[in-house]
């Protein structure tokens, strides 16, 4: 989760209980002074409905503790997120029927029903993809559309925005993360402000950096991202301008990197829409398939 400076005690058992479920750190927490992420809420769901939670298929202990990245809906069928979520060490992709998307609240252990999560179905990697080095992306698209009367939940635009993620612009980010390193993930989404950064600003500081595949930005209070915030957005007055990504622990401090969503938009678009035609087109291998062994069990019936 994205950590602020400040410390805040925790006096309530039904407190230090909540924040448990989740990934545990080494320590108790009880031993712990509980830390707010992100510097403050949100102050509406105007932002939280762009987000998803994506998680394992069946959770363990708790509805919510199976939760592991966050993305971005980009269409009704389309999530972007960081590609290293998806993937083991030697970059083999997850089985995409084993991951849920949950989307529309913004409470990560609250109850969600069938219409407010979606298998997937396939998971495209950017090509070019080196573990938190470079193009940190993948394209999930889920199992069924997410109708468009759902109010909560809407794909986050994305234009042509050159130029607006320039030094000095506030923007947003937001997560489900760890409350401290190695700590426990977040019930309630948090939100952290940032200030973007020339790119020197970061250069020498995080590793791998890359001015054209990355966007420099400090936070606006001592704070930082961490795992269960990876995949998430930046977004700068109502644009997506990057994600999370290209890290595998808490960063922050004084600098952070995110991906350049407008450096890789075309592979990004070009990828949603090719996911897109093949889930309506009824000639594509999938649905070849499927009307293939329809017409074999059809014409075993008639005779």
């Amino acid at each position: 989760m994205l950590i602020v400076a400040f410390i805040l005690r925790v006096s309530l058992w039904s407190s230090v209980a909540e924040a448990r479920r989740g990934v545990v750190a080494d320590l108790h927490d009880r031993s712990f002074e509980m830390l707010i992420a992100g510097g403050h809420l949100p102050d509406s769901s105007f932002l939280v409905r762009h987000i998803v939670s994506i998680r394992t298929l069946n959770y363990i202990e708790f509805r919510g503790d199976n939760h592991f990245c966050s993305g971005i809906l980009l269409s009704s069928r389309a999530v972007l997120t960081a590609a290293h979520c998806v993937t083991d060490w030697f970059k083999a992709p997850m089985n995409p029927r084993a991951l849920l998307i949950v989307f529309g609240s913004r409470l990560r252990l609250a109850f969600y029903d069938v219409a407010e999560c979606r298998r997937v179905d396939r998971l495209v990697l950017h090509p070019e993809y080196k573990r938190y080095k470079e193009n940190d992306l993948a394209v999930l698209q889920l199992s069924q559309r997410i109708p468009s009367n759902m109010r909560h939940v809407r794909p986050l635009v994305t234009r042509d925005s050159s130029g607006f993620a320039t030094a000095g612009k506030r923007c947003i980010t937001m997560g489900w993360g760890q409350v401290y390193p190695h700590g426990p993930y977040s019930n309630q989404i948090l939100a952290l402000d940032v200030l973007i950064r020339n790119h020197s600003f970061c250069e020498g500081k995080i590793p791998s950096y890359n001015r054209a595949g990355h966007l420099c930005a400090e936070p606006d209070a001592d704070g930082e991202f961490c795992p269960g915030d990876m995949g998430g957005p930046l977004i700068c007055e109502d644009w997506l301008a990057g994600i999370i990504g290209g890290s595998h622990l808490c960063e922050g401090g004084k600098a952070m990197k995110f991906t350049n969503y407008m450096h890789h938009e075309k592979w990004i678009q070009k990828t949603v829409l090719a996911l897109t035609a093949q889930a309506t087109d009824p000639f594509s291998p999938t649905n070849t398939l499927f009307l293939l062994l329809l017409s074999q069990l059809f014409s075993f019936i008639i005779h």
